[in-house]
Parts: C-alpha cells; sequence; structure tokens
C-alpha cells in the first residue's frame, strides 16, 4: 500500500511540476536553463522565438538500414532530439523513439553527421535543440 502511494505522488507530482497551466513551467525552464548553462559554456535555446535564425540543414545523410531489421521488415519512424551546437557539430542526442535491430543506433550515427549552419542570436553562432526524424 506505502508503495502504491509512493508512486501515485511521484505519477502526481510529476504532472504537476510539468504543468504548464500552473504557471510553475517558466521557473523548471529558468532551472533547467541555469543547468545546462553551467555544464555547457553556452545556453542552448530551444524555440524560434528565442533566436535571430534557426539552424539550416545543409546535408542530412540517411540512416542505414541494417541487415537484421530488414530480415525482420521492421517498418516506423526513429526521433532524435539533438543539439545544433554553435560549434557546427550535433551533440546530446536523445532518443524520444525508438526501432530495434539497429536502426535507433543507425539514426544516431547518421544525426552526428548532418552538416549544418548554425543557429543566430545577436549575430553570434547559439546552440539550438532540434527534432530529427529518420523514417524506416
Amino acid at each position: 500500500m506505502k508503495r502504491t502511494r509512493k508512486i501515485i505522488f511521484v505519477v502526481w507530482l510529476s504532472g504537476f511540476a510539468l504543468s504548464p497551466t500552473l504557471g510553475h513551467d517558466s521557473t523548471i525552464q529558468g532551472t533547467v536553463k541555469r543547468v545546462i548553462q553551467s555544464n555547457e559554456e553556452e545556453p542552448i535555446y530551444k524555440s524560434a522565438k528565442e533566436v535571430d535564425k534557426r539552424p539550416v540543414v545543409k546535408s542530412k545523410p540517411e540512416a542505414v538500414y541494417t541487415d537484421e531489421a530488414k530480415q525482420h521488415r521492421i517498418q516506423g519512424r526513429v526521433v532524435l532530439r539533438c543539439v545544433f551546437a554553435a560549434s557546427g557539430e550535433v551533440k546530446n542526442c536523445h532518443v524520444v523513439s525508438g526501432l530495434p535491430y539497429g536502426l535507433t543506433e543507425a539514426s544516431i550515427a547518421a544525426g552526428k553527421n548532418i552538416k549544418f549552419k548554425p543557429a543566430i542570436k545577436d549575430g553570434k553562432a547559439v546552440s539550438y535543440w532540434m527534432e530529427l526524424h529518420y523514417n524506416f
């Protein structure tokens, strides 16, 4: 019974903390931004409103469809959330939704080889979160 209460409380608390209707969203985002800024030396922007120009993708290599995935006839989409860094490299890829048999790993490898022009804020290149989609 205590364990069930703990689980319910944690779920309720996480819903409360992430609820944009309660007015706490900006406080949480500010905390996250400060943590990112202390780990990285620069802020990482996540919306077009925060920057003057979004990153421009010059080339996006295709992910390799693995032999094992072909054998199992896997179809679907891999969604990644990555930082398009001011330095021109793709960093910190997080899997939003993946696929089995090496397709997620192939998508990450392809995503890290993307060539792009960084986002611009106040005339300076900045880092920016973007979502990548790979269809199989």
